[in-house]
């Protein structure tokens, strides 16, 4: 019988008959090759689409006190929010003008019922900072449609700008005006109060110094124009006293 026997990287044909061996053949040993492994195809996953988020309801409010902004700026701070009590002469928002932080602060107590105005945002004179008082209600949300597969979004038409709230004319009586521009830090009469010739009405805020706005004479004030936390130009009406 023969056998194929592989030893040190040869082969040899041994052919063994009657209990004796005898190699008949001797050559190298053949190992086949690998096959080569094809590299793995990378298949590219299909973008998943992002679901799409419903705009959050408008809101609009009926009545109200809406604190407006005295001059163009930008929002530092907002220290309230929707639903928060709030008292007179709290603090509400941080507007910088001209390098300058104004603190707005509530004309009246009462509810917040929208804060329009976010940190970071820019103002112009008369936008609606903070309504208090009133009431809120939501607009039903429109629906969303699907977005288009391939379509660009629609443009995001930008708000319509808040119309600067109409002067009011002083009435009759003698006007106390302001004597320089500034910011208006505290007013102490009210209308119909009593003052007497030297009482302090108003005190203005003008370059770093506070300056007490004295009545000229004793009468009655018939109406208050001056409000805490708003800004003035030379000659604004603050108080009239009949």
């Amino acid at each position: 019988m023969k056998y194929k026997v592989t030893l040190n990287g040869r082969t040899y044909e041994v052919e063994v008959e009657l209990g004796k061996a005898m190699c008949v053949a001797e050559y190298e040993a053949y190992a086949p090759a690998a096959a080569p492994v094809a590299a793995p195809v990378a298949v590219a996953a299909a973008p998943v689409a992002a679901a799409p988020v419903a705009a959050a309801p408008a809101v609009s409010v009926t009545g109200g006190e809406t604190v407006a902004a005295p001059m163009p700026g930008n929002i530092l701070k907002v220290n309230v929010s929707v639903g928060q009590s709030v008292k007179e002469g709290d603090l509400l928002v941080v507007l910088e003008a001209m390098k300058m932080e104004n603190e707005i602060y509530a004309p009246c107590s009462g509810t917040v019922t929208a804060v329009p105005v976010t940190k970071g945002s820019t103002v112009d004179t008369g936008a609606a900072l903070v309504v208090i008082g009133g009431t809120a209600v939501a607009a039903a949300p429109a629906p969303v449609a699907a977005p288009a597969p391939v379509a660009a979004p629609a443009p995001v038409a930008a708000p319509a700008p808040v119309a600067a709230p109409a002067p009011v004319a002083p009435a009759a009586g003698e006007v106390v005006k302001a004597p320089m521009p500034g910011n208006i830090l505290k007013v102490n009469v009210s209308n119909g109060q009593a003052v007497k010739e030297g009482d302090v009405l108003v005190i203005l805020e003008a370059m770093k110094m506070e300056n007490e706005i004295m009545a000229p004479k004793s009468g009655t004030v018939v109406q208050v124009l001056a409000q805490k936390g708003s800004s003035v130009d030379t000659d604004a009406p603050l108080v009239v006293i009949g």
